[in-house]
C-alpha cells in the first residue's frame, strides 16, 4: 500500500480513486479493507468503491463493509458531524434497515437522497421512512416519493395519507382561510324526511316522556339556546327526530345530547353536518355511545385523523370501536394514550402493546 499516502483521509482517497490516480491492484488491495484510515472514513471508501463499475472491485468492497462491526456502522451512520457525502456513500451501500433507519434519522443526510430512497425502498425500509416525522415535517416532497414506489405497502400508503392530512393539508386550508359554510341555523323546513323514515316508524311507538338532554352551565346563560330547549322540552319524539334531522347547529348540539338514540341518531344525518362539528362530537363525554358507533362508522368521517384520534380518546367511545383505531395512531398519540387513565385498561393495554412494538421498530 506504499502507493497510498499515509496522510490522505477517506475523501483524499475517494477523490483520487474517481480520477484514477490508483493503479487497479491498489484500488483492489483497498476494496478488501486492508487501508490504515479511522474507521469512519474506511467506512465511507468501501462504501465509494461498492458502486464501482469493476465487479471484482464492487463485490470485494461489498464484503468488507460488511465485516464492520453493526456497532460500529451505526455509529458512523447515526454522527451528525459526518460529512453529508460520505452518509449519502453508505446510504447508497447498505440495505440492513438498521444502518439505514440510523442514516435516516440522522439530520446531517441531505433529504433529496431520503426521498431518492423511498421512491424505491421496500417494505422495511418504507416503514422507517415514513415514522420520521421530524424529517417530514421538513421535506414533505418525501411523502410524495413514498406514494410514487411502486411497491409501497397498503399500511404505507395509509400512513402517508394521515400524515398529510395532518400536517399539511389542515394547515393549507387554514393558510388559504377557506371560506366556511354558512349555517344559517334554522330549520330546512322542506327537506324531504325520507332518510329519517326508519327513525321516524320507531319513534311513533316511543313515548314522549323520556329525560331531555342536559344544558351545560355555559349553555343555560344562551338565551337563544334556553328559548329551543324549552321547545323541546314539549316535544314528541317524532317531532324531536325531524328537528335533529332539519334543524340549525343550535338545534344539532342540543339534540346530539339527547338520551333517546333515535334523536340523536338523526342528528348525525343531519346534512349540513360538517367534519369540524362532527370532530367537536367525538371528543364529548355526554353522548350516547351510539353516535360515537355512528360517526366510526361513516367512512368519510372516522377516515379523518383528527376524528379517529377523538373517538380513540374518549372513554365513552366504544371498546371495539377504539381497537379497530388504535392501529392507525402516530407514535405520539399511542404514548398518550397508553398512559391515560380516564380510558379503559382494554384500550390502554392494547395502546401500551402497540407503542413498544414501534418504538422497537423505531
Amino acid at each position: 500500500m506504499s502507493d497510498v499516502p499515509a496522510e490522505l483521509s477517506g475523501a483524499g482517497i475517494i477523490e483520487r480513486i474517481g480520477s484514477g490516480q490508483y493503479p487497479r491492484e491498489v484500488v483492489e488491495t483497498i476494496a478488501r479493507g486492508f487501508l490504515p484510515l479511522p474507521q469512519d472514513d474506511l467506512i465511507a471508501v468501501l462504501a465509494f468503491l461498492t458502486t464501482s463499475p469493476d465487479g471484482e472491485i464492487a463485490t470485494a468492497a461489498k464484503t468488507s463493509l460488511t465485516d464492520i462491526p453493526s456497532r460500529s456502522l451505526h455509529g458512523f451512520a447515526s454522527n451528525e458531524t459526518a460529512p453529508a457525502e460520505h452518509l449519502a456513500l453508505l446510504m447508497r451501500a447498505t440495505d440492513d434497515p438498521f444502518i439505514l433507519e440510523a442514516l435516516i434519522r440522522n439530520r446531517a443526510l441531505p433529504d433529496a437522497l431520503v426521498a431518492e430512497v423511498a421512491a424505491v425502498a421496500d417494505a422495511a425500509v418504507q416503514e422507517i421512512v415514513v415514522i420520521n416525522q421530524a424529517r417530514i415535517l421538513r421535506a414533505p416532497e418525501i411523502l410524495d416519493a413514498l406514494l410514487a414506489n411502486p411497491a409501497v405497502t397498503a399500511d404505507v400508503r395509509r400512513r402517508v395519507m394521515e400524515t398529510r392530512e395532518e400536517f399539511f393539508d389542515k394547515k393549507a386550508r387554514a393558510a388559504a382561510q377557506e371560506p366556511v359554510e354558512v349555517d344559517d341555523d334554522q330549520p330546512m323546513l322542506t327537506l324531504s324526511e325520507e332518510p329519517i323514515a326508519d327513525l321516524l316508524e320507531k319513534a311513533a311507538s316511543e313515548p314522549g316522556d323520556a329525560p331531555p338532554p342536559a344544558l351545560m352551565e355555559s349553555e343555560k346563560e344562551d338565551e337563544k339556546k334556553l328559548s329551543i330547549f324549552s321547545q323541546i322540552l314539549t316535544m314528541s319524539v317524532s317531532d324531536k327526530v325531524k328537528l335533529a334531522f332539519k334543524g340549525g347547529k343550535t338545534e344539532r348540539v342540543i339534540l346530539v345530547r339527547d338520551h333517546n338514540k333515535l334523536v340523536c341518531s338523526a342528528v348525525m344525518r343531519n346534512p349540513r353536518m360538517s367534519e369540524l362539528e362532527v370532530e367537536s362530537i367525538a371528543t364529548m363525554r355526554n353522548v350516547e355511545e351510539e353516535v360515537l358507533r355512528i360517526i366510526s362508522m361513516k367512512r368519510e368521517w372516522s377516515s379523518k385523523y383528527s376524528i379517529a384520534l377523538s373517538l380513540a380518546r374518549n372513554p365513552k367511545c366504544p371498546v371495539g370501536v377504539v381497537l379497530s383505531l388504535i392501529n392507525r395512531l402516530t407514535l405520539r398519540d399511542l404514548k398518550g394514550l397508553k398512559d391515560d387513565k380516564g380510558v379503559s385498561d382494554t384500550v390502554r393495554s392494547l395502546a401500551r402493546k402497540m407503542f413498544l412494538q414501534r418504538s422497537h421498530k423505531a
